[in-house]
């Protein structure tokens, strides 16, 4: 909280947590050294302007805040305007400090990184597992036949030369097909 000159007349336990100094040595002091260099008065701007409802309230607002060490902190404001009467008399303020929350959210997106890259993967091999399933069929089919027509044919011949050479492609396609399948496991 602080007075209408920006004075900081109380801070908390939490605060102190995160600004890295008891209250005793805070109190008194600007409001501004809580926050990057000119946010203080945006921060009041904000809290006084229509556009916010100018009730002199700010409402869940993502803005920073600067430790003693100068670490700038992420945080979510709710700040209001203290009043007698009709006049302001001060200000007070509630963050909640958003890095833990941001880095879960860091985290959550790098798990759902990993999960869709490992459903590519998955449909690859799902893909693969079938396709090299479905070119068994047909490929056991010509080597079979390609066997047949090379045993029955006169070595030498021509159609002979052609039932090898269907029979030698055939089964280097089957190794190709084994490795596609090698894919699923």
């Amino acid at each position: 909280s602080a007075d209408m000159r920006g004075r900081i007349i109380l801070f908390n336990r939490a605060a102190e947590r995160v600004f890295g100094l008891p209250a005793r040595q805070v109190i008194g002091s600007s409001v501004e050294r809580l926050y990057p260099p000119g946010n203080a008065r945006k921060l009041m701007s904000l809290i006084r302007s229509e556009a916010h409802g100018g009730k002199g309230r700010l409402e869940s607002y993502r803005t920073e805040f600067l430790t003693y060490a100068g670490e700038v902190v992420p945080i979510s404001l709710s700040a209001a305007l203290i009043t007698r009467g009709e006049r302001a008399i001060g200000s007070v303020g509630i963050f909640t400090d958003l890095r833990e929350r941001l880095r879960m959210e860091q985290r959550l997106e790098h798990a759902q990184e990993q999960l869709r890259v490992q459903e590519k993967q998955t449909i690859v091999a799902e893909l693969a597992g079938a396709a090299a399933h479905e070119l068994n069929q047909p490929l056991t089919s010509v080597m079979g036949y390609a066997e047949l027509l090379r045993r029955r044919l006169e070595p030498g011949s021509p159609q002979h030369h052609a039932a090898e050479i269907i029979v030698s492609e055939a089964e280097r396609m089957a190794e190709i097909v084994r490795k596609i399948g090698k894919i699923t496991r």
